[in-house]
């Protein structure tokens, strides 16, 4: 979820959860800091609570719920856990609150080792999702948490669910729209190859502070569509070879990247050990 610098006051409550302010952006709604109601029967004291943009039907509702059911019914500890889902007018659901930020917006300095490590844990996170016949559809830093344990996979990409029909350039913000294969963009459907090359992009983001084709206008995802379809993605400086290579295999033509999500999370695991002056979990 991207955080700060947000207009706009939060309402006093959505539903029957207590708002206490807004968290940030995330594609197709904005996440609010909220009490969650008795109901529920929750030991945190705080959950986020994510209301996507517009109105939305019954059908619609049942069809999110199924997903976010599938979801929550993965076992990994590094997904992030969801509570709830309420339809009022708009749809929202409720998750873990983390009060460390994410990795496009951490709310205090990360080390190397702790960004390669969160990855890491995204990483086994969508192996995970994978393995349940799941795919994420929107990794990206603002959607790896940050835990004291290293990281969470959030903000399942649900658009696709909410409004089928809309094709992924329809839904694509130009904050996403650099971390998706390019495949995706030529009609191809998400499948563990794709977010591998996510995964790639997502690392080279939070270590070097760059995207892969420059920066991209925020503003204008067609424009951003355009200019991932018509360059090469580029590496910038500051990685290391290890780290370099990593990428690159992440990023290969289908068919040479790694085979799965786990062979990139132990490749992660281990430098994440290295820079952190740990054995590997």
């Amino acid at each position: 979820m991207d955080a700060v610098g947000l207009a706009g006051a939060a309402p006093a409550t959505i539903a029957d959860y207590q708002v206490i302010r807004v968290l940030g952006e995330g594609n197709n709604g904005r996440f609010y800091l909220a009490r969650p109601p008795a109901r529920l029967g929750l030991p945190d004291e705080y959950v986020a609570v994510k209301v996507f943009t517009g109105s939305h039907s019954e059908q619609a509702y049942q069809r999110g719920v199924r997903e976010l059911r599938a979801f929550a019914q993965v076992n990994s500890p590094y997904l992030v856990r969801v509570y709830d889902a309420v339809l009022q007018d708009s749809f929202l659901y409720a998750m873990e609150y983390c009060p460390l930020g994410s990795l496009a917006a951490p709310a205090r300095p990360l080390s190397r080792g702790e960004v390669l490590r969160a990855v890491g844990h995204a990483a086994h996170a969508l192996h995970a999702l994978h393995e349940a016949g799941l795919t994420h559809g929107d990794l990206k830093p603002a959607n790896i948490l940050l835990t004291d344990e290293g990281g969470k996979l959030s903000d399942l990409g649900l658009a696709r669910f909410l409004t089928p029909g809309v094709t992924l350039t329809g839904m694509a913000s130009a904050a996403s729209v650099e971390f998706l294969d390019p495949a995706l963009l030529r009609g191809d459907r998400p499948s563990r190859a794709t977010e591998v090359f996510a995964l790639g992009a997502t690392l080279h983001r939070a270590l070097t502070g760059n995207g892969l084709y420059g920066e991209l206008p925020d503003s204008e995802p067609l424009l951003a569509i355009r200019r991932v379809m018509s360059a090469e993605p580029a590496l910038a400086p500051g990685l290391t070879n290890e780290e370099a290579a990593l990428v690159s295999d992440c990023l290969a033509p289908i068919g040479q990247r790694p085979a799965t999500a786990e062979q990139v999370a132990q490749r992660l695991d281990a430098l994440a050990a290295a820079a952190l002056g740990a054995a590997p979990a």
